[in-house]
């Protein structure tokens, strides 16, 4: 990759920006205390980077609930939104700095690319006072398949008015990485504590954290 030939800088949300994951895994903890269902730790693995939508089939298929489709993911939604009114969400090192660093910089343009949904990201931007240090944001209510697919990236793109080869990926999870490179997009991927077992063959660059995107650049 020729750093000097990148415009735009596509962050994914959970798990690249915010320390959310946590609170996720929580959140379905509880839906599915009232069926009698405990999640295993090992399970988590399979949850990150998908939307809710897809973690609900998963568990429905696994433990042959007997539930309408939506009614965990209604669950689920109230709670998080709940906790992201009441609270903070903790980032991830230097995300605020790595933001900054790109939006201040003209030669970038900043985009939020997540499968999360709209309301549950502007809440958790807006607790943080994020929301200015992006020109874009693309949520899984803006396209019509979510990642892997690459959708939500070449809506950002498209926005952006910047070719695939012009844009950088910052993701945490395989599921994110093929949706970049299914984009045609260069990324970067910092593996967390849920992404144990992903696989990163294909990322441009494996990196520690987004201090180390900083220097890349800065450099």
């Amino acid at each position: 990759m020729d750093k000097q030939a990148i415009k735009a800088i596509l962050f994914d949300s959970d798990g690249t920006l915010f320390q959310s994951e946590y609170r996720q895994a929580k959140a379905w903890a509880e839906v599915l205390k009232d069926y009698k269902v405990a999640i295993p730790p090992e399970d988590y693995v399979l949850y990150a980077g998908k939307t809710t939508e897809q973690i609900e089939d998963l568990i429905i298929k696994k433990n042959n609930l007997k539930v309408q489709k939506g009614d965990l993911v209604k669950r689920r939604d109230e709670i998080m939104l709940q906790w992201y009114v009441e609270n903070n969400v903790e980032l991830m090192p230097c995300a605020r700095e790595a933001l900054k660093f790109f939006y201040e910089h003209p030669a970038y343009y900043v985009a939020l690319c997540t499968n999360g949904g709209r309301e549950e990201i502007k809440l958790k931007l807006e607790r943080n006072q994020l929301t200015q240090y992006f020109n874009v944001i693309i949520t899984k209510d803006d396209v019509l398949n979510p990642k892997p697919a690459p959708d939500i990236y070449l809506a950002a793109m498209q926005k952006l008015k910047v070719k695939p080869n012009e844009c950088l990926v910052v993701e945490d999870t395989e599921h994110g990485l093929q949706a970049a490179k299914a984009a045609g997009a260069y990324c970067f991927v910092i593996p967390n504590q849920f992404a144990n077992g992903n696989n990163f063959s294909k990322a441009d660059k494996i990196l520690t954290s987004l201090c180390d995107l900083i220097k890349i650049f800065n450099d």
